[in-house]
């Protein structure tokens, strides 16, 4: 795995939100990295002996295909229903602009927290209840959008939402996590 998913990885782990979904290699084996739900891919990474920790992501490049313009990891909630979707963007971002997602015909915003930044990238944060998550599930594309620098113009993209929530289900199947659309 790159440095980049070891970071957003490892921010997970920091964050403490894997305190649960950290599960030995066995309980992965039904759902192996590479799995796709949509344009999201499951991706595994190794964290210990037999232990393994699996999120949803999915890399956005500019139409040309040069420029990085974020990667999104979403993973179930382990303690309770929800999810969580991080932004990883390149470094440099105008972090008091924030970093935000909506729906493509909507208004409301689903705004982001600054979690972190390596030398690479900054990464930036948000927790989804149930209600969210079907309201994205709605939603095939979304509009996300955020400062690349102080004096950038803003960048705005749109972003495939499709099979994010039947893969997050997967992934708390996997892990013995609570259903992040919290059916019982």
């Amino acid at each position: 795995m790159n440095s980049l998913n070891r970071f957003a990885l490892g921010g997970v782990l920091a964050l403490g939100l894997a305190a649960g979904a950290g599960q030995s290699a066995e309980a992965q084996t039904r759902l192996a990295s590479g799995t796709q739900f949509g344009n999201w891919t499951v991706s595994c990474e190794a964290v210990a002996v037999n232990e393994t920790i699996c999120v949803l992501s999915q890399r956005l490049v500019a139409s040309g295909g040069q420029q990085f313009l974020a990667e999104f990891l979403a993973f179930a909630d382990p303690e309770e229903p929800g999810a969580y979707i991080a932004a990883r963007v390149p470094l440099g971002v105008h972090f008091p602009a924030g970093f935000a997602l909506r729906e493509e015909a909507g208004e409301d915003e689903i705004d982001f927290e600054w979690q972190s930044c390596s030398m690479e990238l900054c990464e930036a944060l948000v927790r989804l209840d149930p209600e969210m998550l079907q309201q994205m599930d709605a939603s095939s594309n979304m509009i996300a959008g955020y400062l690349p620098q102080v004096e950038g113009e803003p960048l705005v993209f749109r972003v495939a939402i499709g099979g994010m929530r039947e893969g997050l289900i997967a992934l708390a199947a996997a892990t013995g996590s609570p259903d992040p659309s919290g059916a019982e």
